[in-house]
């Protein structure tokens, strides 16, 4: 036999088991706050994250396009979507020389195929080492070396280490670095010097056209930053005044940034909307829960009283049915999420379309922990009405009501 004392707790979660459909409607609604607000917050913090990085990896003022591709770079720069476009090169050095500018680079994109000629259908995109100051930065604790001909980087989300070999274009390539995740397009694409893009381009002849194998004077974009004094929007101007009619566009990344920002904002001001509203629907609605139940069992806490329970005890049995309530609910909710928004993070800032990085462990553990307590809250602040008039109820005029 089982001679174990018959505690509060023990007595809370027979009375829970009891009636499962009910305790279970209350897990669930608990469970459905704690999702919603361990999940959202990840998610509002993973975009925080995915944006703060792109401010500090774009390292440009302005983009120099050809004109119609501005939302190309955009997808390429944000989501690693594959792109070709091209002008020539010269217009590196026209851009230059004009007033506020600091420093050019041009890069050349290439769109590898989802074919045997190929590792991965993805994002190729050659960089100038003597003039570069957006990839090379990144490097310096993690490449000793100048990347030579027939060396790549790769994105953090690519599956190959230093010293792999990768094929593109059936050409054979080796895995110099891997570099570290980003939040954006950069995590699913490979970089190369010039000299191995212009190459690689020739290369991909024998299966496709490309126009940089005609003329390897073609580039993709130009990434310009200006003078500390200068203002972007007139820089920007300039630019477009002075090379408009050679189909040149920009694109300013300040507000590229501040569109995203603007989704970002929304995004998350209607996560935390959403688990405000939970969170007083879940009182509420455990709260009439409770009362309802109160009525209905006033027959049975008179019992308790006649056999010698104090008021205390009584009060003590609500709460604890509502604490374990919570805590089922909360465990099952900040699990699930966990289980959503982790290992799927990938997918998830696919379908957001926005830069998505995973804020660091201390940050995680921070928001497990708030969200956990505000989780754990919603049953005793829902019980303390019914446990309160419960305490305070006669046991005379308990045991009349319920004649």
């Amino acid at each position: 036999m089982n001679n174990k004392p018959l505690t509060v707790f023990t007595l809370a979660a027979r009375n829970l088991k009891g009636k499962p459909f009910r305790s279970g409607g209350l897990i669930f609604l608990v469970a459905l706050f704690a999702f919603t607000l361990f999940g959202g917050t990840i998610l509002a913090k993973s975009l925080e994250s995915g944006m703060d990085s792109l401010s500090k990896r774009l390292g440009a003022d302005i983009l120099v396009v050809p004109y119609g591709y501005e939302a190309d770079i955009q997808g390429a720069l944000l989501r690693g979507e594959p792109s070709t476009f091209y002008f020539d090169a010269q217009i590196t050095g026209k851009i230059a020389g004009l007033e506020g500018i600091d420093r050019v680079s041009p890069q050349l994109y290439i769109a590898t195929l989802n074919a045997g000629c190929c590792a991965y259908p993805l994002q190729l995109i050659g960089y100038d080492p003597e003039t570069d100051f957006i990839i090379q930065p990144w490097l310096s604790s993690m490449l000793k070396h100048p990347l030579g001909d027939g060396e790549i980087l790769v994105g953090s989300s690519i599956n190959a280490q230093a010293g792999q070999k990768l094929k593109f274009f059936n050409r054979i390539f080796t895995v110099a670095a891997r570099l570290e995740k980003t939040g954006m397009g950069f995590d699913t694409s490979v970089f190369m010097n010039f000299t191995t893009a212009k190459q690689l381009a020739r290369e991909s002849e024998r299966i496709q056209s490309h126009p940089v194998a005609q003329d390897d004077r073609l580039i993709s974009s130009v990434m310009v930053r200006i003078k500390k004094d200068a203002d972007v929007k007139g820089v920007a101007n300039g630019i477009l005044q002075a090379y408009a009619r050679e189909g040149v566009a920009v694109v300013v990344a300040k507000n590229m940034l501040s569109e995203i920002s603007g989704s970002l904002t929304g995004l998350s001001l209607f996560i935390y909307l959403l688990a405000g509203i939970l969170w007083l629907l879940a009182i509420l609605v455990l709260m009439i829960v409770f009362s309802i139940s109160l009525n209905a069992r006033k027959k049975e806490f008179s019992i308790f009283r006649v056999l010698g329970a104090p008021r205390s005890m009584l009060v003590k049995l609500i709460l604890s049915e509502s604490f374990l309530i919570s805590l089922l609910g909360t465990v099952a909710g900040t699990m699930g999420a966990a289980c959503l928004v982790f290992p799927f993070r990938a997918y998830i800032g696919s379908l957001l379309n926005l830069p998505y990085l995973q804020p660091a462990y201390g940050m995680i553990g921070m928001v497990a922990l708030t969200s956990f307590f505000l989780s754990l809250t919603v049953g005793p602040l829902a019980s303390i009405y019914a446990a309160l008039k419960i305490g305070h109820s006669e046991t005379y005029t308990t045991m009349r009501e319920n004649e």
